[in-house]
């Protein structure tokens, strides 16, 4: 807990927006509840007995001003200049280098730098008065730089994909590999003096564009471990041997129960099953109105702790889903086969059993070891097509026999009762629900993207997530009924200077929201404007203020969930901290079976036996572990979000100077990101090119607006437009638009001229500005409009309707579902 607060702490007074606090108003601005206010108290004593905050007059907490030099992770752009992530937070967060003394530095690298304190960024509002400049490059990054060969300068060079390079990176010798232009290529850099004078190619990985070329490209940007070791392949093989007569006696049989999954049509893994019995709560002695069995893969059988199976398990933290690819965190032969739950075969599992009231609410919980007979696997639709009593939507779904008795329809009907009791249940206790859209992809044979759809809005995907949470829940509620630490699923409340930000929006749009909202207050702005021109824009603002989930062992909650304990232990096949979890109810049920066989276990003796299993990592060991998967979870997020960005934008490039409707998602003071709505992908449209052009552009600080000093226009997250696409840089992941129409309010299309309040000592008029001056973006755009050849009426695209066999393509991108947050 304490290792965990200090950090949201650190991260907190970091953030440029922070303003000197007390300590009890600090707490207050991180939500701390009052049963953790004696350990806030103490974490802030140990950061300043650290040295690493310090507590001024009246007893403010700021962090300490940088020293002469720093040393942290050094992140560069594009553009030349770089910053600085200091190893130990700093007053001010990350130092800006300028293009002029990034020296060697490259992104990824560990560095010194030299910190000075400059009088004109002193001078402006809301900026780091530190700059820095690189003296040293401490350890030099190991991952390679992967890029497209090409000509340059007459010789060659690679064009590093996205932004970790500012310029080409030379090459002598393409002919060793047999590399040649138009390749996607792996760069291993050659330093001398520590410049980074040039590069030798490693490995050349196919033709840039390609998608299996793209996917590998992105696999080795992020350090992702494609293959297997020999050492981890022989010792799955030898595990999937481990389902054995003798191990299926010591576990509860339930393989007369009524089991069935419900996964995508294209789920390969099936790591949880579900089964239902509605009770009469006149013949139980606790009114229980329902049981819901929720069982698991019971991967912690075939990973044992320390093996080489394991290590790779844990290095890699979890499975990776890239568009039409998975990289596993175990090998097949254990997350496609023997740990698989599927159709008709007998599988481990760990099973809980949840009883409620008719009111949704849980009454009890007990785990077993089981044995499971999965009798039916389901899909997302056609599940939902039996609950509606559509057997012939149904079986259009089906991915196995469409065989559906009545037991199953009725069990389905059951399910969709819970369900739905349980969400009314949680979202009377607050659970946050945000309406932002999805899409599915939508490829050619080839692996391109030629279209996206929307995600389907089956009930069944929630069904699922309640039911997964409830296990979840109950996972993190035995642990600390024993007072035992355990690895959690954390989300703690908005801090201050988020909601802060939030409240400036809100009111923007019309609503005002308290100065500390709490889970209910944002739950009745985002019902206020749900399915209103103003969700998507406030559904969004509210996603930005809330915090990223990590893990930690720390009994902090879920804010978004609205839950008090929470952990993860419903997908051990791809995430290693469910599989922690795993091995310590295997240490609970069989402490709990030799300490109490006959009767209700006696949680303090059994604790005392969990708390010396070698299966349970201690507190310290958690938090480590914790950190560790909260970075691979985030690395694969990142690769996943790179690659799909580049497949969408791959397809846009073919539509130069076609209009799409776009909603904005990101201000800054350079303009602003849009993000096309069919696409669900940001491009970025330029101050400049913001109309009306040629006026000058400022980002209001209270409202996060971007605002036009002339004509006082305003643009926010949530504003509408008709963009036009400019130009595409595929290795930057770069698309720059420009504004063609406004959308109002209604949907309706209005001239970008007309503004929707004529500024002050103006007449609201339609007519351009003399003398008004193109950006770049629209130069780019009109440019690129000018090369099109007419495509037929209305000049559209991103309907599928090309003309050149798009339409129909296979769906593909969609990764294993996450319900469970």
């Amino acid at each position: 807990m304490a290792a965990y607060l200090q950090r949201r702490i650190l991260r907190h007074i970091a953030d440029h927006r922070y303003a000197p606090r007390s300590v009890a108003q600090l707490a207050a601005d991180l939500g701390v509840e009052d049963d953790q206010r004696t350990a806030f108290e103490q974490a802030v004593r140990q950061l300043e007995s650290e040295g690493q905050v310090l507590l001024g007059s009246g007893a403010q907490v700021t962090l300490p001003p940088p020293g002469d030099t720093v040393i942290g992770t050094f992140r560069g752009s594009d553009r030349g200049f770089g910053f600085l992530i200091p190893e130990e937070p700093l007053a001010y967060g990350d130092v800006f280098i300028p293009p002029h003394a990034t020296g060697s530095a490259l992104s990824g690298d560990r560095v010194k730098v030299r910190v000075k304190r400059d009088p004109k960024r002193a001078a402006a509002p809301g900026r780091s008065p530190y700059v820095g400049r690189v003296v040293e490059v401490v350890s030099a990054s190991e991952k390679p730089i992967v890029g497209t060969l090409v000509r340059h300068r007459g010789g060659f060079a690679v064009v590093p994909d996205g932004r970790a390079l500012p310029d080409p990176v030379t090459v002598r010798d393409p002919g060793a590999k047999d590399a040649k232009p138009g390749d996607k290529v792996a760069v291993e850099l050659i330093r001398i003096d520590g410049e980074p004078t040039e590069g030798v190619i490693t490995e050349v990985l196919g033709e840039a564009g390609e998608p299996d070329v793209e996917t590998l490209a992105t696999i080795r940007n992020y350090g992702l471990a494609e293959e297997f070791p020999d050492a981890v392949v022989r010792e799955a093989r030898a595990a999937s041997q481990l389902m054995n007569a003798a191990d299926a006696e010591s576990r509860t049989d339930l393989r007369d129960v009524f089991i069935a999954t419900i996964d995508p049509p294209d789920a390969r893994d099936f790591d949880d099953a579900i089964s239902i019995d509605k009770l009469d709560p006149a013949e139980q002695p606790d009114r229980a109105c329902w049981e819901l069995g929720v069982h698991i893969a019971d991967v912690a059988h075939f990973v044992p702790v320390g093996g080489a199976l394991d290590e790779e398990a844990y290095a890699r933290g979890n499975s990776t889903y890239l568009p039409r690819k998975v990289i596993p965190m175990l090998p097949e032969v254990l997350s496609n086969g023997v740990c698989s739950l599927q159709e008709d075969v007998d599988r481990f599992a760990k099973t809980v059993f949840i009883r409620f009231d008719g009111g949704g609410h849980v009454l009890d919980a007990r785990f077993h070891r089981s044995i499971i007979h999965s009798n039916k696997r389901l899909t997302y639709l056609e599940a939902q097509a039996l609950i509606d009593g559509d057997l012939r939507e149904a079986r259009k779904h089906a991915k196995t026999e469409p065989h559906y008795p009545r037991e199953l329809t009725q069990r389905l009907q059951w399910m969709d009762e819970l369900a739905k009791t349980i969400r009314k249940r949680r979202l009377k206790d607050g659970m946050i629900v945000l309406g932002l859209p999805d899409v599915e992809l939508v490829f050619d044979d080839s692996g391109r993207v030629v279209d996206a759809e929307p995600e389907d809005d089956a009930f069944t995907h929630t069904l699922i997530e309640m039911f997964m949470v409830e296990a979840n829940e109950a996972a993190a509620r035995l642990f600390d009924a024993m007072k035992l630490p355990m690895i959690r699923r954390v989300h703690p409340d908005p801090d201050a200077l988020s909601t802060d930000e939030l409240r400036g929006f809100a009111r923007v749009a019309g609503y005002n929201i308290p100065s500390h909202p709490t889970r209910h207050e944002l739950q009745q702005l985002l019902d206020a404007v749900r399915n209103k021109p103003a969700q998507y824009s406030v559904h969004l603002a509210v996603l930005k203020t809330l915090s990223k989930a990590e893990y930690a062992p720390a009994p902090v909650g879920h804010f978004a969930l609205a839950s008090k304990h929470y952990t993860h232990f419903t997908s051990p096949i791809r995430r290693y901290p469910d599989l922690i979890v795993h091995r310590a109810i295997d240490a609970y049920v069989a402490a709990a079976h030799e300490l109490s066989p006959n009767g209700k276990p006696h949680l303090k003796r059994v604790a005392k036996a969990v708390r010396k299993d070698d299966r349970c990592p201690n507190e310290d060991r958690l938090v480590e572990m914790g950190q560790h998967c909260s970075r691979t979870e985030r690395n694969s997020e990142q690769a996943e979000r790179d690659l799909r960005k580049f497949l969408v934008m791959q397809l846009l490039a073919e539509h130069l100077g076609e209009d799409f409707e776009g909603t904005v998602t990101g201000v800054t003071n350079a303009g602003v990101f849009v993000q096309i709505d069919k696409y669900v992908t940001d491009g970025f449209v330029a101050a400049a090119d913001l109309p009306p052009t040629g006026d000058r552009w400022r980002l209001n600080p209270n409202t996060g607006a971007l605002v036009a000093q002339r004509s006082g226009r305003a643009v926010t997250i949530g504003h509408r437009f008709v963009v036009r696409i400019a130009s595409v840089d595929l290795s930057a992941r770069r698309m720059e638009l420009v504004v063609v129409e406004a959308i109002g309010a209604g949907g309706e299309r209005k001239p970008i001229d007309t503004p929707d309040t004529p500024p002050r000592g103006r007449k609201k008029s339609g007519a351009k500005e003399p003398g008004r001056k193109r950006g770049k973006g629209a130069k780019k755009a009109h440019q690129a409009t000018q090369k099109l050849k007419p495509r037929g009426k209305g000049g559209k695209a991103g309907k599928g309707d090309d003309k050149s066999g798009h339409k129909g393509g296979k769906k593909g991108g969609k990764k294993k579902r996450r319900p469970d947050r």
